[in-house]
Formats: C-alpha cells, structure tokens, sequence
C-alpha cells in the first residue's frame, strides 16, 4: 500500500495526499464496525468497561503497529530506496507492506482479547477480524491514486483499458500504460471476505475462518502484482505468498492435530490433508508456470484461484472439525 499519492488538500505548508485520507477513512470506519460489532448484548457492567477499555486500546495498539510493522516489512524488502532504517520511519506517507499490516492488527486484537477478558474473547476476535477485512478492502482504493498495485499484464486493447480490468500507469519516462488493475480485483474479493467475515460473526464462528480465507486470497493477488515484496534472499515467490502460505499451513497442521487428538485418526483426515496439498502444490506450481508463459495469465490465475478455494475449504473444514471434536471430548469429561 502506497500513501505517497498526488495531493488533496493543502493546509498552509502541510500537504495532505488521498492515500493519508483514505487510509484514515478506513482505519476509522473498520474501529467503527469492530465496535458495533461488540457492543451488542446484555453483559454485566464489568465486563462493559473492560470492553470499552480493549476497544480503546486496541484503537491505539492497531494503529501504531499496523504502521510500524507494515513499513518495518517494506524497509527490509525494499532497503535500498530508504537512507536507512531510521529513514524509514522519517514520515507518514510511503509504503506499506500489508503483511506487516495484518500482523499488527492481529497482534493488536490478541491483546485487545487478553483485556476484554474470557467471556468476550471469541466475540471480540471475530469483530476485529471483520473490521480488518473492511480496512483492507477500502485502504485498497488507495492505489487509484499512485503506482502501485498494478499487475504484470499491459492492457493495450481499448475495451480493456478501464476498470474493473485494467488502470493507467505512469511510468518514470512520462509514457503510459494500462496494466491490469490488481487492487480493484482485491477490492471486490476482500469486499466479499468482509461480509463472509460478517456472517461467520453472527453465526459465532472463529476469526480463523476470516483470516484464512484473507491469506488465501492474497496469495493469489500478490502473485498478479508487478511491484510485489520479496525476501532479500529469495525473488521467485513473494513475501506475501510465502506469510500466506505460512501461515495456512501452521493452522492446517494445529486444526488437525487438535482434530486427531480429541477423537483419534480417521480415513477423512487423509483426504484432508491430500485436498490441501493438492491445492497448495498446484498454486505453487502455477507461480512458476504463469512466469515462464505470460501470454497466460488468465489461463494461469484460474488454476490458481481453483487450488487456494480448495485450501481454503480444506482448511475451514478441519478448523471445524477441531472445535467440534474439542467441545465434544470436553462434553464426555
């Protein structure tokens, strides 16, 4: 995410770009649904402030972190366009890696839980992740107003070059491109993770749920991306793919363990983890195949967006298992 975009309103010697307001914008908006969210229902009035209190904090914790680890991320993937590292850190505006983001965020919610206590703690988790979810899709928007975000293929058919497809480029000569516009198809699918996210909150899912599906998401999307983050070591997978499958991978594997555990191993868990390595297997291999033939990103990117669905129902479908399976073995204690 690129805050440095052209200016909106100048306020004496202070210029403010549309990447600072929409960013704003958002962050308000998402803290707003996470509130609403919450504060619903008939609790004692001790548990009332505590939740005032975490809501307030995690306010102040998510936003000071989302921009610190975000821009932390991008500083170690892009270290050479800083003047080091307290550069960095020399101004508001600039990039911001959205990995670093998320994890501000979700560390944020874990202590804004610790605070809201126990009897809140899967309520208040659930309604971050779908303020999350609403931060990200609209901080996506951002990109209409610089470079970033755009994808690999340059659009020249006219009937294409408009959205949703396709989004001018200005490079550093001057010319133009329409490359395809990678943060309107992230806008439109985190559009549709949010109001996932909202109906696993009201049917008291986990925010597992939510964030899988976010990281799924974005290891199709960053893949699109001609500007993606790599590590320093590594350009041939980004560093979003590699945290996204990180960290599907870590919950697959804790979900069926928990799974195995409560009732025992059963033929089911080997279709599970048969479904989910097919899935990860076959993006891994399109991301080496969509670079060596791109006259083939369509092609490509379906395959790819086919292999994260069944990850992500694989993974869901084993997240519900575990919780079920756990609540059942604690039943028959």
């Amino acid at each position: 995410m690129n805050l440095d975009t052209v200016t909106a309103v100048y306020a004496g010697n202070v210029r403010i770009g549309y990447g600072v307001i929409i960013a704003a914008l958002s962050f308000i908006s998402s803290w707003f649904m996470t509130c609403s969210l919450v504060c619903t229902g008939k609790e004692e009035r001790s548990v009332k402030v505590r939740r005032s209190a975490s809501l307030v904090i995690y306010a102040a914790s998510s936003l000071v972190s989302a921009l610190f680890f975000g821009r932390l991320i991008h500083w170690y993937s892009h270290y050479e366009t800083y003047e080091g590292l307290s550069g960095a850190f020399a101004d508001v505006e600039g990039r911001y890696h959205e990995a670093g983001i998320m994890f501000g965020f979700i560390l944020s919610a874990g202590l804004c839980v610790l605070i809201s206590g126990r009897k809140l703690h899967k309520k208040m988790m659930s309604a971050c992740a779908a303020g999350q979810m609403l931060f990200m899709m609209l901080a996506s928007l951002v990109s209409m107003f610089s470079d970033s975000d755009r994808g690999k293929a340059v659009i020249t058919d006219g009937a294409y070059q408009r959205l949703p497809f396709s989004y001018v480029t200005y490079l550093s000569d001057g010319s133009v491109q329409y490359r395809t516009a990678v943060f309107f198809w992230k806008f439109m699918i985190l559009g549709i993770i949010t109001v996932v996210s909202l109906i696993l909150y009201y049917k008291g899912r986990s925010a597992v749920e939510t964030y899988v599906c976010y990281f799924a998401a974005m290891a199709l999307l960053d893949s699109a991306r001609y500007d993606a983050s790599f590590l320093r070591s590594n350009g041939f997978v980004s560093l979003m793919q590699i945290v996204s499958g990180v960290f599907l991978i870590i919950t697959f594997t804790v979900c069926m363990i928990r799974s195995a555990k409560a009732r025992g191993f059963h033929a089911y868990h080997v279709l599970f983890v048969l479904a989910f390595l097919s899935g990860l297997s076959l993006t891994g291999y399109m991301e080496y195949y969509v670079q060596r033939h791109g006259n083939l990103y369509i092609y490509c990117y379906s395959i790819m967006a086919a292999a994260c669905m069944v990850m992500i129902l694989s993974v869901i479908t084993v997240h519900r298992k575990s919780c079920k399976k756990s609540l059942e073995g604690e039943n028959d204690k």
